[in-house]
């Protein structure tokens, strides 16, 4: 019997130790790879200054066209959204881009209409994403800030990887096998961070009479966003994304906006309620690069549509 425990003792210590080992390769991996957003910043974007960075969710990283922006106007921009993400993600990716001795002269905040206004701020399902670079101070201090299941497993995976990649395993350990066999392969997105949804037919044309909704800025995080970028000579403006059945009506002085939330009309350039396709990609790219040239030139506007 003592002989059978000692076995087991030994046989479970050894598997703990392999996965650990494993673990660790497949945070070193992806780390080292361009699959998810943080990595790809790190590992994929030679640039050091840019005229402009977009940080968002799927509105952003869907909606503007960092390619088509920078022909049109002749600058350099790059899109750093990710989709499932919040406010404090943004907020992360954003000292995620300054860690790295980047700069931008302009930061085009695109997030889902609902987080200007959200109070109640937790992790997102995408933070993960940024697992491979929990030795950095201020990415543990980001995870150590919240609470729940989620927080405690990424705060702990500095110290046990095991915990995270376990955690999040279809998410960390398989997209790093697979990069090991594709290592130039991302997570859905080109190589100036660009994402778009296809054009779909749908059956309905949507609301004659679109719904308003009041935009009042109330998010903590975009406060935090906004100081982070006045300490780093950074003019931060906030974008709202064409909508199919709502219309954004801003409530607040203390933000630069661009709302084009019923800047584009017609089921034929919407994926979703929220999201267009390609062909609205098209539109809704071109009017904010007309909206962004006007802004340059004003400099103080608060309101730009």
């Amino acid at each position: 019997m003592i002989d059978f425990l000692k076995r087991t003792a030994i046989l479970i210590f050894v598997t703990l130790i392999l996965a650990s080992v494993f673990s660790m390769g497949s945070l070193w991996k992806l780390r080292n790879s361009s699959f998810y957003k943080p990595s790809f910043l790190v590992n994929d974007v030679e640039e050091q200054s840019f005229d402009y960075i977009v940080l968002g969710a799927s509105t952003g990283l869907t909606t503007l066209n960092t390619k088509y922006i920078d022909s049109t106007m002749q600058m350099t921009g790059i899109n750093l959204s990710m989709d499932d993400t919040g406010m404090p993600s943004h907020f992360l990716m954003l000292q995620h881009f300054l860690a790295q001795g980047k700069s931008t002269k302009y930061c085009i905040l695109a997030p889902g209409l609902s987080s200007y206004n959200s109070t109640d701020e937790k992790l997102s399902d995408n933070d993960y994403r940024f697992l491979m670079f929990n030795n950095s101070a201020y990415v543990q201090d980001y995870f150590k800030s919240f609470k729940g299941t989620e927080a405690r497993v990424l705060t702990a995976s500095r110290y046990l990887p095991l915990i995270g990649v376990s955690y999040y395993n279809a998410e960390l350990f398989y997209p790093s096998l697979m990069n090991i066999i594709r290592p130039e392969k991302r997570n859905r997105f080109d190589e100036r961070g660009n994402y778009t949804y296809p054009v779909i037919r749908h059956t309905d044309e949507g609301r004659q009479d679109p719904r308003e909704i009041n935009v009042t800025f109330r998010s903590q995080y975009l406060a935090k966003i906004k100081a982070l970028c006045e300490e780093n000579g950074i003019r931060l403006i906030c974008y709202i994304s064409p909508m199919k059945d709502r219309t954004a009506k801003v409530q607040s002085l203390e933000y630069e906006y661009i709302n084009h939330s019923r800047k584009i009309k017609g089921n034929k350039f919407f994926y979703d309620r929220d999201h267009v396709n390609t062909l609205g990609r098209k539109l809704a790219s071109a009017a904010f690069s007309e909206a962004l040239g006007n802004y340059i030139e004003q400099h103080l506007s608060p309101n730009l549509n």
